[in-house]
């Protein structure tokens, strides 16, 4: 009996290091993958903006700088029209057999879209040579218990530390916000002094316009403030019990007269009294945020805003959101219609900063489709 025990806990002991190496291997696949999906996503919102004025100018030799510049870097640049997904380049040379890629395609302008590709042998060669390593080490006992620990602490370093780089960038780009804003300020006072000047139409239509666009970078600029101060916060909200229906009253009274002035109308309904434990400021941020994406982007005449116990839902007849783009609403900067959004302002922030203030408070925002079109979002708060 006692000369099993050896064997048996030497079988033991390699199943729960194959458990262990297959549970590490999976999820450090995965990582590596989502990494690399964020990187390229990123990474094509980049050159979709870059690209936007060569293609609408049709600056070719800008467009072929630049494809070459991503083909030394290994990755794949095409441009289609749209609609229609005619090619109009493509940075792969004529005849070469295209490897098997990830790919991510953003709009680029109203007539284009930029899509990047990363070969996937290039996204999975860490995976590949960590299995390799876990394999090996696997084949010395001991010594390779430590090394796949080894391998593995540095691994984890790795995604510590291009989550650090994305902190980095948002922070940076929040500061970058910050000091935009005071020449803002600036731009806004100039431009209000020379409207009160005598100006001819040419004058007056060109202060109206930097009037316009330095109104928009600067609520541009505090949307991405105000997101990245929430995003910063380390402590819980400041609640206190609040009675929800009527602080979502008091929102929609305040937005009533600019609704009405786009032809749009606010109906409320609250129920009882309901003391919930909230921070009210953030709260009432996150309502006016809802109402005032419904108010602008819907296209509905009326816009329904029901609030009771924790939960408040905002709900419009419009236009509604296409399937496609009901996964990434929440996300930063996305808009579902670029064009329409920069006509009424929008940054794509709106939605982004509520899901934050849902979360503070330990609840979420859902967007649900309305039949036969419309949009409805429910935002619940956390009892904690």
């Amino acid at each position: 009996m006692k000369a099993l025990i050896a064997p048996v806990a030497a079988a033991a002991g390699l199943v729960a290091f194959v458990a262990v190496f297959l549970v590490e291997a999976t999820a450090f696949r995965a990582a590596v993958a989502g990494w690399a999906e964020h990187d390229l996503r990123e990474r094509t919102r980049l050159a979709a903006a870059t690209l936007a004025e060569p293609l609408a100018t049709g600056d070719f030799a800008a467009l072929g700088a630049f494809g070459a510049a991503c083909a030394a870097d290994g990755v794949r640049l095409t441009v289609f029209s749209v609609p229609g997904g005619g090619l109009v380049f493509d940075s792969l040379a004529a005849g070469a057999a295209a490897p098997e890629a990830i790919y991510w395609t953003e709009p680029s302008g109203g007539e284009h879209a930029v899509r990047l590709g990363l070969p996937r042998a290039r996204v999975l060669a860490p995976f590949h040579r960590a299995r390799l390593g876990f394999l090996l080490a696997a084949l010395v006992g001991g010594a390779g218990v430590l090394l796949v620990t080894v391998v593995t602490y540095r691994q984890r370093a790795r995604l510590a530390e291009m989550a650090r780089l994305e902190r980095f960038r948002r922070d940076f780009i929040a500061d970058v916000s910050h000091e935009i804003k005071t020449p803002l300020t600036g731009i806004l006072g100039a431009a209000d002094l020379l409207a009160e000047t005598a100006l001819d139409a040419t004058q007056a239509r060109l202060t109206g316009l930097i009037t316009k666009e330095s109104t928009r970078l600067n609520a541009l600029a505090q949307s991405i403030l105000d997101l990245a101060r929430l995003e910063r916060a380390d402590d819980a909200p400041a609640r206190r019990e609040t009675d929800l229906p009527g602080l979502v009253g008091e929102v929609v009274d305040g937005l009533r007269e600019r609704a009405r002035a786009r032809g749009v109308e606010i109906v409320f309904t609250g129920g009882p009294a309901a003391p919930v434990r909230c921070d009210p400021r953030l709260v009432a941020e996150a309502v006016a945020n809802l109402v005032t994406n419904a108010v602008r982007h819907s296209g509905a005449q009326e816009v329904r805003v029901t609030a009771a116990r924790a939960r408040v839902v905002v709900e419009d007849r419009g236009v509604g959101i296409p399937p496609e783009h009901a996964a990434r609403i929440f996300e930063r900067f996305y808009r579902v219609d670029p064009a329409r959004a920069a006509e009424s302002g929008g940054a794509g922030l709106g939605l982004a900063i509520v899901r934050r203030i849902a979360r503070l408070h330990g609840g979420e925002v859902t967007f649900e489709p309305v039949r036969p079109h419309g949009a409805r979002f429910v935002l619940t708060l956390g009892e904690k």
